[in-house]
């Protein structure tokens, strides 16, 4: 009886130990489960966290490329305005157009199957003869037939000739003076020419309309303005006024 009640005392004390062991580690797995649960909270957290400081960076960073793109792009137009406007400023002028040159010979009018060309390189203001300071002009006159024969029926056919007329335009008293024409025959003229010569009293007044006249006012119109000298003749001797305006030659 003492054995078995023994017996049941031992049986009860491991009983209790057992179900006290058995609590003890129910709670310390239940601790460790809280604990892990704590510590994945945490982690989720802090990663949370963590995600939302990585986008407000990138936003922050995103911000901050924006603002440089756009100051860039300002300072780059800055420039480039600047640059073309340097550009603008420091450009070459254009270069002018080459003028063509001037034809040697101008048309005065056509009369009797004849062409007048005035020769204008030749053209010049020289002095009056016998004068002090008077201007006049030398002038050559080119008469060309219009129409020659070039022998497509069968005629003869004469070289081609043309006229060389030389003559003295005086503008301050609307006179004329032919001195020589020359007759050029298949080629260039010859420089031997021979004219009468200046003379006082062969000036001539311009009839209107007539061929001086229009070879008076083309001469005129291409010499241009004299700046040689002026017209006037204050210096003029005795013997020239005589010549000049009494037409008497010495």
């Amino acid at each position: 009886m003492k054995r078995f009640l023994a017996l049941c005392l031992a049986a009860s004390c491991l009983f209790s130990h057992a179900a006290a062991q058995t609590a003890s580690d129910t709670a310390a797995a239940q601790a460790a489960d809280d604990v892990a649960a704590a510590q994945t909270t945490e982690n989720q957290t802090a990663a949370r966290t963590a995600d939302k400081k990585t986008t407000v960076q990138q936003d922050d960073d995103q911000a901050a490329t924006q603002a440089v793109t756009a100051s860039t792009g300002t300072l780059v137009g800055r420039a480039d305005g600047k640059a073309a406007g340097l550009q603008a400023t420091t450009r070459k002028p254009r270069e002018k157009k080459k003028k063509a040159p001037k034809a040697r010979y101008a048309q005065i009018l056509t009369d009797n199957g004849y062409r007048y060309d005035l020769d204008t390189r030749n053209l010049r203001w020289i002095p009056l003869p016998h004068s002090g300071d008077e201007y006049i002009l030398d002038v050559w006159v080119k008469l060309t037939q219009e129409a020659p024969n070039d022998g497509s029926d069968g005629t003869y056919t004469y070289p081609e000739k043309y006229y060389l007329a030389h003559y003295y335009v005086r503008p301050k008293a609307r006179q004329i003076q032919f001195l020589s024409e020359l007759e050029v025959t298949g080629g260039r003229p010859d420089n031997t020419v021979k004219g009468r010569g200046y003379q006082a009293q062969n000036w001539e007044d311009l009839t209107p309309d007539s061929i001086e006249d229009a070879i008076y006012a083309s001469a005129v119109k291409h010499a241009g303005k004299n700046r040689l000298g002026s017209a006037s003749r204050i210096h003029m001797s005795v013997r020239d006024a005589v010549e000049e305006y009494l037409r008497v030659s010495f």
